[in-house]
C-alpha cells in the first residue's frame, strides 16, 4: 500500500491590505502560500495590465493578486509589487459589474474587478484583475498570496492568463 500525505501551507497573516503592505516588498511575504511568475519581457510597451484565472475558493479562503512592473527607464531599480485596485476600490462605470474606475490608488485591495462567490468542491469561478493608466513598462510579473483559516480548504488555480496592453 502506497499512501501519499499532502499539507497545503495556508495562513492569516494580514486583515488590511490597504494598509499593511508586507506582501508588497520582494522578499520577506508573511503568507505561507505564494505564487510568483518569472518575469514576462514585452516586445512592445504597455499602459495596462489584465490577469484572468479560473480559481476555486472556499469560504474559509482568499486570495489576492499583485504585480510587478519592469520600466526602461529603472534598471538598476528593484520595483515592489503592486495590488490590483479590487471591487472594494473601483466604481463601475459602465453597468457591466465590472469596476472601471479606480476610487482611490492606496486604498488598493488586491481583490478581482467583481465579487465572486466562493466555490463548492472542484468548482472552479473566473476572477477578472485589471489597472490601467499605468506609466509605459516592457516587463512584468504576477505574484498571488493566499490566505484562509482551513488547509484543507486551500484555493486552487488553473488557467492562469495576463494581457499587456498599450
Amino acid at each position: 500500500m502506497v499512501m501519499i500525505y499532502e499539507r497545503n501551507l495556508l495562513n492569516q497573516p494580514i486583515n488590511d491590505y490597504a494598509v499593511d503592505s508586507a506582501s508588497n516588498n520582494l522578499d520577506g511575504d508573511p503568507h505561507a502560500g505564494i505564487y510568483i511568475s518569472r518575469k514576462i519581457d514585452l516586445k512592445q510597451p504597455a499602459t495596462s495590465l489584465q490577469v484572468v484565472v479560473s480559481a476555486y475558493r472556499h469560504s474559509s479562503a482568499d486570495f489576492r493578486v499583485l504585480y510587478r512592473l519592469f520600466k526602461p527607464d529603472s534598471k538598476e531599480v528593484n520595483e515592489s509589487y503592486t495590488l490590483f485596485p479590487g471591487y472594494d476600490n473601483l466604481k463601475d462605470t459602465d453597468g457591466d459589474g465590472f469596476g472601471d474606475t479606480v476610487i482611490n490608488a492606496k486604498l488598493n485591495s488586491g481583490r478581482a474587478d467583481a465579487i465572486v462567490a466562493s466555490n463548492i468542491d472542484n468548482e472552479f469561478s473566473e476572477y477578472q484583475f485589471s489597472v490601467d493608466n499605468l506609466d509605459k513598462f516592457t516587463g512584468f510579473a504576477i505574484k498571488i498570496v493566499m490566505d484562509g483559516t482551513n488547509e484543507a480548504f486551500a484555493p486552487r488555480f488553473k488557467d492562469l492568463r495576463a494581457i499587456a496592453l498599450a
